[in-house]
């Protein structure tokens, strides 16, 4: 894919940190900045490598052993001209011929879901329908080291909110405006506080 095809393509990963603060969007996509790697980025990265080794030799869902798998897809990778979107997916599982996305986070379990990785899984399961020609019924989301998950439903309305989001971030990007600033406690532990603070 030629560079400027690749342009076209937004990440998977942009939905979630657009659900986390529209501001990385334009840091990211507009002035082309990175993340500072922390500690815990790395030791993420870590956990993720090991849990794809165990994910490889189990035979049923996530450590679940009730749900026998009959076929996975591990660090898939996906995109769709359609959505203008292009990602990595931790696990495509199918069950019965329906395919579950399940999605590793190294955090401690949430009450409920973040938007921020639901919205995320959402666009990695239409994403897989398109490669993989099979309907996507749910997310498993999944906390790592502690254990726990989530699973939801896929719905029509949360498609239709990833296809929203997509045209959120092109806005962004395209119009190169800086998004008004959503402070709240997230604010504390976001890795690109000190830029947000300078502009």
């Amino acid at each position: 894919m030629s560079e400027d095809r690749e342009l076209d393509y937004i990440p998977v990963t942009w939905i979630k940190e657009y659900h986390f603060c529209p501001r990385i969007i334009y840091f990211m996509g507009v002035l082309g900045a990175h993340e500072r790697v922390t500690e815990s980025i790395k030791a993420g990265g870590s956990h993720h490598t090991l849990e794809s080794l165990r994910e490889n030799r189990r035979l049923t869902l996530a450590g679940d052993r009730k749900t026998r798998v009959d076929r996975r897809w591990l660090k898939l990778k996906v995109s769709s001209r359609r959505l203008g979107v292009r990602g990595v997916i931790d696990e495509v599982a199918e069950v019965n011929g329906e395919l579950t996305i399940v999605e590793t986070k190294y955090m401690k379990k949430p009450k409920k879901p973040r938007r921020s990785h639901l919205y995320q899984a959402t666009a990695y399961a239409m994403l897989a329908e398109e490669r993989l020609k099979k309907p996507v019924r749910r997310i498993l989301l999944r906390y790592l080291p502690e254990g726990g998950s989530h699973t939801v439903t896929v719905t029509d309305r949360m498609r239709r909110h990833v296809e929203w989001t997509v045209r959120r971030i092109r806005k962004i990007v395209c119009e190169e405006k800086l998004p008004r600033v959503r402070s709240d406690g997230r604010c504390r532990g976001c890795g690109w506080l000190w830029p947000c603070r300078k502009t």
